[in-house]
């Protein structure tokens, strides 16, 4: 089963390679996509290492979207870990102006199950209209895994609950 990993500018992106790769190691075949912001704190030959796939850093003639997330798509599910709120705040407002986006995007028209693991501050986290975009975006059937929050951030959710949430989403 396809899990497209989407990585954004958030700093608790240095954790996405352990998890890509646990999801590797329990069957899943993983393809990561990242934001540009996300290259600034990991660099992207660290997820092919993990996922074992080039990472797809740019859309191009291929229109990588489509492929792995359109209809008859070849993945089953868009889980992006960790979420920057500007994120998604552009999911939230149809908005697909860098690779994780588009992919969004193009799952959600798709009718893709969608997994977001937002990463942040917990001042940004507790933002009305981060909360208010988290429940449009829930009302749109996205699943959010919550973050733990703590020392003033809403720090990433546990890898367990995150694979959690991955094994239900594609039912294993």
């Amino acid at each position: 089963m396809k899990v497209v990993v989407g990585i954004t500018g958030s700093v608790a992106a240095l954790r996405t390679p352990e998890l890509v790769r646990e999801l590797v190691r329990q069957g899943y075949d993983v393809e990561c996509v990242m934001s540009e912001s996300a290259h600034n704190i990991i660099h992207p030959y660290v997820l092919e290492w993990a996922s074992g796939k080039k990472v797809i850093v740019r859309l191009t003639g291929l229109v990588e979207h489509v492929r792995l997330l359109g209809v008859g798509g070849e993945a089953t599910v868009l889980l992006i870990c960790p979420s920057t709120s500007n994120t998604i705040g552009k999911i939230a407002s149809g908005v697909d102006d860098t690779p994780v986006t588009t992919m969004a995007a193009t799952a959600l028209g798709s009718h893709r199950k969608v997994i977001i693991v937002p990463a942040m501050h917990q001042s940004m986290y507790e933002n009305p209209f981060v909360k208010e975009n988290i429940d449009k975006l829930k009302r749109a059937g996205v699943v959010f895994v919550p973050p733990r929050i703590g020392e003033g951030k809403a720090k990433i959710a546990d890898e367990g609950d995150i694979i959690a949430a991955v094994k239900k989403a594609t039912q294993r």
